[in-house]
């Protein structure tokens, strides 16, 4: 008993103190049970690494992220989350036409919208608590407002610009 507790705490250590790659060059089936929980890290990492895989290359950072990134020091989630709840809120707010025109104008709207998180019906709190969900303090939301507005009017569409800005500050 003392044995196998002695080898499967150095499978434990090896596993934890060894990075993934390197994990393949112990031949671990000398080891009873070491094989199957090192193809289960192994999938476990594959898997992870898909995921990041994918998520970087659907949600590669817009103008109007990069931005944000830029000015205000922020991660691309929480560029990305921070606008798509902001653009959920005047999407609730303006006109079918004008958030349409809107939608054409930012690129990848639907992302940004779908990176928003879901509201929090326990904790409420608004704009403030989804923020507060990212990571951000509730004063970011108005240092993100003027930048999207910014962004907006640079494009041209000064009307449009008025219409969002009516939409996310009011009621704030």
């Amino acid at each position: 008993m003392k044995k196998i507790t002695s080898l499967s705490v150095c499978s434990l250590l090896s596993i934890v103190l060894f990075p993934a790659s390197y994990v393949h060059a112990v031949d671990l089936g000398n080891f009873p049970g070491a094989t199957g929980a090192s193809q289960k890290i192994t999938q476990a990492l594959q898997a992870g690494e898909a995921t990041t895989m994918a998520i970087s290359a659907t949600t590669s950072a817009t103008g109007l992220t990069r931005l944000l990134i830029q000015q205000l020091g922020v991660t691309q989630l929480q560029a990305e989350a921070g606008t798509g709840a902001l653009f959920q809120l005047a999407k609730s707010r303006m006109s079918a036409a004008n958030f349409t025109a809107l939608s054409n104008l930012v690129p990848d709207m639907s992302g940004l919208l779908a990176a928003a998180p879901a509201a929090n019906p326990i904790g409420g709190g608004g704009m403030a608590g989804t923020f507060l969900q990212l990571g951000l303090v509730p004063e970011m939301v108005q240092k993100f407002i003027p930048i999207i507005l910014r962004y907006v009017e640079e494009s041209g569409e000064n009307v449009l610009a008025a219409a969002l800005k009516s939409a996310l500050m009011g009621g704030m």
